[in-house]
């Protein structure tokens, strides 16, 4: 995560700016899973699960990195990161344990 902090700080871009690059990125991951799961219309690409993996991880470093980006130092985002994956789990177990 040191990593994302780090190239978070040398990107010039602004909180909008990353938010809406993290937009393309989703976009992107859909366009892979419509094409693997052969979803009408989108089979014409040539998409892969290695496809998926690759927009995922896309899309998950801009996520880690517009939060990197609300934190004032590496510390605080380490302890936010871990916090806020704590709890969002935490909220998604429940959730399950409803079912």
């Amino acid at each position: 995560m040191r990593e994302i902090y780090e190239l978070t700080q040398l990107d010039g871009k602004s909180l909008q700016e990353r938010t809406l690059k993290l937009s393309e990125e989703a976009g992107e991951l859909a366009q892979a899973v419509l094409t693997v799961t052969k979803a009408p219309g989108s089979t014409y690409k040539n998409h892969s699960l290695a496809d998926v993996r690759e927009e995922a991880a896309d899309a998950a470093i801009v996520a880690l990195s517009i939060l990197a980006q609300t934190c004032s130092s590496e510390a605080e985002f380490s302890a936010e990161l871990d916090r806020l994956i704590g709890a969002k789990c935490a909220k998604w177990k429940s959730v399950l344990s409803q079912d």
